[in-house]
């Protein structure tokens, strides 16, 4: 995809050293940054994704969306917010998945597992061809994945969805984790159903309150 394309989305508050230039993937984790990635320099609770914007540079990346303007020689698409910035992205690379899917999410503190098994049988039985990402694994096109976590982040989530498209499945169920929603994974998955369990306090650490 060219970056002009991902600039359009993104609309950025600024834009430096633009060039024509062609993306080839999408990445914020220095360990895996595929040749000619768009690399989101995320802020972590313990790392800043900008204080390691040259290492992803010398892995390969092609350009950089940032929240401010680094000292580097390739492109870079300064935004308010880059977990959300990653969201539009991942959803516009990936070709916006989630209007070709039902998508049903499930939420709560307890519950959200045995809830979307649940609910992937049923359109399963229903013959409505469901993928599936939880805590305990993933589906996609029929054929079951170890899970490394519940929520993905939003290049994962959407790489998914676009895997379940290509693959057939014409809908998902997916576990909405609390941190997955505080940390925009989920903006720009498209729902046809949500569902929410319970509130317990459990999740306070994040809620701060009932």
């Amino acid at each position: 995809m060219d970056l002009e394309a991902l600039i359009r989305a993104l609309a950025p508050s600024e834009v430096t050293g633009v060039r024509p230039v062609a993306i080839g993937d999408l990445a914020y984790d220095t360990r895996n940054v595929p040749k000619g990635a768009l690399f989101f320099c995320v802020r972590g609770e313990r790392v800043d994704g900008h204080d390691l914007a040259w290492e992803a540079i010398e892995r390969g990346a092609a350009a950089l969306v940032v929240e401010r303007v680094l000292d580097v020689n390739i492109p870079q698409l300064v935004v308010e917010d880059v977990r959300a910035a990653m969201a539009v992205a991942a959803d516009t690379f990936f070709g916006e998945p989630t209007r070709k899917l039902e998508i049903a999410a499930v939420t709560g503190t307890n519950g959200k597992t045995t809830t979307a098994f649940l609910l992937h049988s049923m359109l399963e039985a229903a013959g409505r061809r469901p993928g599936l990402v939880g805590t305990v694994r993933w589906i996609v096109g029929g054929e079951e994945r170890r899970a490394p976590f519940t929520t993905p982040e939003a290049i994962e989530l959407q790489r998914l969805f676009r895997e379940m498209v290509d693959s057939g499945d014409r809908s998902a169920v997916i576990e909405a984790s609390s941190h997955g929603s505080a940390f925009r994974r989920l903006d720009r998955v498209r729902l046809d159903a949500a569902v929410f369990t319970n509130l317990s306090q459990d999740h306070l650490d994040l809620h701060g309150t009932m």
